[in-house]
Parts: C-alpha cells; sequence; structure tokens
C-alpha cells in the first residue's frame, strides 16, 4: 500500500458534515475499452475539475496504475485541491504476474492509520487485477474538541460477466472475499476503533441486490428503478449476512457446498441506501423510458452493449456506529444524507464520468 502525508497536525473540520464519495472510475489500463474509446484522460480531468472539489473523502475502484500515469496525475491534482492524505492499492510489476487492485482513498482530513487486504485470487479476467480492501482511519475533529475518527473502507471484489445465478462458482469467490473482508473487519475494528465512531464500508461490492422481478408486467412490461426495486435478492442478502458475520446455509450456493462463512464475531451493519430510499438504486446499467415508452439504455459509450440496461445494484455505502452516544469525547457522528451520485458529463464526448454511478453519503458530526 502507498500512504501520503504523514503529517496528523490538527486538521479542523471545515464544517460539520464530512462529505463522502464512492465512485467505480472505470479507470482501466492502457489499450483496453469496451467501445471506440473509454476517454479516460478527458474522464479522468472531468474528475479532477467537477467532481473531486464537491467532497472531503473520495474513494475510487478501478482507479488503476498499472502501466500509466494517470493515478499519479491524480494524485498530484488531488492534493492541489486540498486532498493532502491518501491510500491507495500497492503498485504492481510485470513480474508479479498481476496488476494492481485499482483501489484509492482521497481525504482532506489526516489518515493517522491504514492497512489494506489482498482478496484471494479472482476467477476468469478477475484472476489479473490484485483485488481486495483498503482501510483509512481520518481523523475528524471539530474546533474546541478532541479529535474523533472515521473508520473507512473501500471494496471491488469478484465481478460476473453475463447472467449472474447464484450457484456459480464466481458467486462462491465473491462470498468468499466478502468472508475475508469480515474477518479484516474483525480484526481491524478492535485495534483502531473507539466507542461512538463509525465505520463505513463502500466500493463496488458486485453483487447486485435486485431481483429484476416485475411488479406489474401487464402494465408496465418493463423493470421500473423504485417499484421493482423494493426487495433483496438471495445473493444481496447473502452479501449482508456474510459481511455481518452470520453466515449463509451452504445449501444457497448449491447442494454440494460446504462454506457457511460465519464470522467468530457479529458486527452491525446497515444498507444505508435501500433504507433511507426504500428501494435498491440502479448504480450500473440504467434505462430511460421515453414518453411514448421505448425503453433505451442510459448510456451506451463507455458500457458493453451485454451490460446495457441490465439495472444492477452493485455500488454500496454500509454504516456501523450502533453505539454512537457513547463516543468519549461527546462527538456524535451521524450519516445524515445518502444517495445515488450519477454524476453526468453535460458537453462532453461522454454521458457520465463511468460505468457507474457514484454513491455520496454526508455524516453530521454534533457535540
Amino acid at each position: 500500500m502507498q500512504l501520503a502525508s504523514t503529517d496528523t497536525a490538527p486538521v479542523y473540520l471545515a464544517s460539520p458534515k464530512l462529505r463522502i464519495l464512492t465512485q467505480n472510475i472505470f479507470m482501466r489500463p492502457p489499450l483496453i475499452k469496451n467501445n471506440k474509446s473509454d476517454w479516460k484522460d478527458a474522464r479522468l480531468d472531468y474528475l479532477i475539475e467537477h467532481i473531486l472539489p464537491n467532497y472531503d473523502v473520495v474513494c475510487l475502484q478501478e482507479m488503476f496504475e498499472f502501466a500509466s500515469s494517470r493515478r499519479s496525475r491524480l494524485l498530484a491534482a488531488a492534493e492541489k485541491l486540498g486532498f493532502r492524505f491518501y491510500v491507495a492499492s500497492q503498485r504492481q510489476f510485470l513480474w508479479n504476474v498481476a496488476i494492481d487492485g485499482g483501489l484509492a482513498i482521497l481525504s482532506r482530513y489526516p489518515i493517522v492509520a491504514q492497512d489494506s487486504l489482498v482478496y484471494q485470487r479472482g476467477m476468469g479476467p478477475d484472476w489479473i487485477p490484485k483485488k481486495g480492501v483498503l482501510y483509512a482511519k481520518i481523523q475528524a475533529q471539530l474546533a474546541d474538541h478532541e479529535p474523533t475518527h472515521v473508520h473507512l473502507f473501500t471494496t471491488h471484489t469478484q465481478a460476473s460477466y453475463g447472467e449472474v445465478v447464484i450457484t456459480q462458482p464466481d458467486v462462491k469467490r465473491r462470498l468468499a472475499q466478502l468472508f475475508e473482508f469480515h474477518e479484516f473487519l474483525e480484526r481491524i475494528m478492535p485495534k483502531h476503533r473507539a466507542a461512538g465512531e463509525p465505520v463505513v464500508l463502500t466500493g463496488d461490492f458486485n453483487v447486485d441486490a435486485r431481483t429484476h422481478e416485475l411488479s406489474d408486467p401487464d402494465r408496465v412490461p418493463y423493470e421500473r428503478e423504485v417499484e421493482d426495486g423494493i426487495k433483496t435478492s438471495d445473493e444481496g442478502a447473502a452479501m449482508m449476512s456474510v459481511l455481518q458475520g452470520h453466515g449463509i446455509d451452504p445449501h444457497l450456493l448449491g447442494p454440494s457446498n460446504t462454506d457457511a462463512f460465519k464470522g467468530k464475531t457479529v458486527i452491525e451493519l446497515h444498507d444505508t441506501l435501500r433504507e433511507r430510499l426504500g428501494y435498491h438504486p440502479v448504480t450500473f446499467g440504467n434505462i430511460v423510458v421515453d414518453t411514448d415508452g421505448t425503453v433505451r439504455p442510459r448510456e451506451t459509450v463507455l458500457t458493453t452493449r451485454q451490460d446495457n440496461m441490465v439495472m444492477h445494484s452493485i455500488d454500496f455505502v454500509l454504516w456501523h456506529n450502533p453505539d454512537a452516544d457513547t463516543q468519549k469525547h461527546g462527538v456524535t457522528a451521524r450519516i445524515t444524507d445518502v444517495g445515488v451520485t450519477p454524476n453526468f458529463t453535460p458537453g462532453q464526448p461522454f454521458t457520465q464520468i463511468s460505468d457507474h454511478y457514484g454513491v455520496s453519503a454526508e455524516i453530521h458530526f454534533t457535540a
């Protein structure tokens, strides 16, 4: 892992809110593209100029360093914007027979501790990147108060390519990686977290929480974001159960599976988007419905044809702070706002910053 400035002198919060964005930025190594162009350099410029200034902490996935100077350019530009602190996936070289995990956390406020986890190798194309988790302990200090901390994690897990069936091997590999994430939490939280300090899990989990069942197919023959996004898929429920440490019924993954992925401890986690919105919002492969009822893809410049209109909900902000009122310095942290941030890009040859939407959240501190 690479760590930026080790200067941990007090940096007081500019306001009582910490603004967080998680975004799969789709910045793959050179020469890889889905369609005519991925517009990597132009999208990076747009990210720097129009998106970074709106946040205090930015978590990125698919911000690959391998064979490219783009990550270095991003970090240099981010520092000029006030993001003096960062952690990022460890650089890899040809002799590693792998590329980096593509993760980065940028922060305006001091990162006073950090750690990382590299998952077991993925399957198919996901064998190449060293996917995993980054952890940053971010110091958040109100003026005239002792500092508190936000324990921030970002991840990118095994992807599925094509239709997903819960018994297929890549689903099991993804859940196995999420179990590694739970074990990482079991190790990090007792070491670094004080009572009342929030824990935030962000990233592209590649688990589609939507069921894609049409609630009224006779009247509306296409999937609607809200009405058809209320139920939770089996894999979505399994993700939350594994991350919390409850584990799963092994037979969910097939009659011969014996892995329950049950942790040693239970960690209460909240799916903030589902709890705040009442449904699982689309973060990848959205649609547009024209006035005449024609359904078409929302984005076609960056997204592959097979992923157009899949309407997946795979990007998350998960929250843990069951003892929020017991913080020893009297500063209480609550998540007050969370939502999908499409990051559309008007006037550009690409229509949004990535093939994924971002997810933004605000943590509010009160004393």
